[in-house]
């Protein structure tokens, strides 16, 4: 996983937004966001939990960059008969 640095900027604004931050950057959207936020969304409270989800998100990007990924509506057409 990329461990950058943040900016004094980013600190500062992740502070005062109480931890989620919207960032408009050259026409390309992200969010930052603290761990306490991401733990608190995701509902991951240990450290252990916090690695299995983020491992999980590397994996179904992946699975995305594979081409590994199937419909919404055959998800949910299978979902509605369990």
């Amino acid at each position: 996983m990329i461990n950058p640095q943040l900016t004094e900027e980013q600190r500062q604004a992740l502070d005062q937004s109480h931890g989620l931050v919207e960032v408009d950057e050259e026409g390309r959207k992200y969010v930052l966001m603290s761990v306490e936020v991401y733990r608190d969304i995701m509902g991951v409270g240990t450290d252990e939990e916090l690695g299995a989800s983020l491992k999980a998100i590397q994996e179904g990007l992946a699975d995305i960059d594979a081409g590994r990924t199937r419909p919404f509506r055959d998800v949910l057409a299978e979902l509605e008969d369990v």
